[in-house]
């Protein structure tokens, strides 16, 4: 299983959505699609009198989707040089060679997702000019990948008043003293990823491992390990982290945990039965954080465990204690 992350990513580690900002090296532009300009993938190097109105139009992708991949901010100025990162288009036109693998891997798109959306079945052979829609990485980013906030402080606006004529009274008339109203404040939200007890990330379930790391030769990828294990076993945070999602946003994860650490390191959980922890919160080594189940594109209960440094995913196997 491809899990999609890559949409979550820019914003939970709080990359550069525009890559090489500071750079005036012309960024590569890969042209690939139905037509000239649409479904592009790469970069693309800011020209004299470009806007991104102008720029959304060249390749037909929706002005939106480029602002949120690259970070951008009204009233979305541009500068000569600079490089935008361009989302995947909505259709891609299979060229020779191209593999569900290979596509879904150019885009950072799910696989599995590409499957489902055009009825493909295994063994997932592409033809020379077949038209394949694409999901979009941006929609997911648009609900869940939004930063937050730093500090979250309920304040009056004003000092609490008391009541001239009070309205609670004793049965001879007498007025009983009220309590003040009490100001709460909530807690500050943490970002900064705490420090890492061991160089290696602790397995986050005993069991046996059902889906390895790597290509499969139903031509799909599993960027990950899948551990099978009892519903409702225990899981296991991998390392000393901040928790930057929980949800079931992304179609196929079912319930999902990402958790990042330092270095730009992150490890994902998908596939939970339950989530016992919540955005903003700080979880130690070996610290509970779900459990396991069997929630979207699996059958039977198991953890898919991810370990990511940026946007790469890395062979938990080679990371693990």
């Amino acid at each position: 299983m491809n899990v999609r992350f890559i949409v979550l990513i820019f914003a939970t580690l709080g990359l550069s959505g525009c890559l090489g900002m500071g750079s005036r090296v012309p960024a590569p532009v890969m042209v690939h699609g139905t037509h000239s300009g649409a479904g592009s993938t790469g970069a693309h190097n800011v020209k004299r009198g470009d806007t991104l109105y102008s720029i959304s139009k060249r390749y037909r992708l929706p002005m939106r989707d480029i602002a949120v991949v690259n970070r951008l901010s009204p009233p979305f100025k541009l500068y000569e040089g600079q490089r935008l990162r361009l989302p995947p288009p909505q259709e891609y036109k299979v060229q020779q060679g191209d593999t569900l693998y290979r596509v879904s891997h150019m885009f950072g798109v799910n696989s599995s997702e590409i499957a489902r959306m055009n009825n493909l079945h295994e063994p997932y052979t592409l033809k020379v000019g077949q038209v394949l829609r694409l999901p979009s990485v941006t929609r997911v980013t648009m609900k869940v990948a939004k930063s937050p906030k730093k500090t979250l402080n309920i304040t009056p606006t004003s000092k609490p008043q008391r009541s001239a004529s009070p309205s609670v009274v004793n049965k001879d008339g007498v007025p009983i003293p009220q309590e003040k109203p009490r100001i709460t404040k909530v807690s500050k939200v943490t970002t900064k990823a705490p420090k890492r007890a061991s160089s290696k990330f602790l397995r986050p379930v005993s069991g046996r491992v059902v889906s390895g790391y790597g290509a499969k030769k139903s031509g799909l990828h599993n960027d990950g390990i899948n551990i099978a294990a009892a519903r409702g076993t225990p899981v296991s945070a991998a390392e000393n982290g901040v928790v930057v999602y929980t949800g079931n946003a992304l179609k196929g994860s079912g319930n999902l945990i990402l958790v990042r650490h330092e270095s730009q390191w992150m490890t994902a959980y998908a596939h939970l039965d339950s989530i016992n922890v919540r955005k903003g919160q700080v979880v130690k080594r070996g610290a509970m954080i779900g459990r396991v189940g069997s929630t979207g594109s699996v059958s039977s209960p198991q953890l898919h465990f991810e370990v990511r440094r940026g946007t790469s995913a890395m062979n938990p196997s080679k990371y693990m204690k």
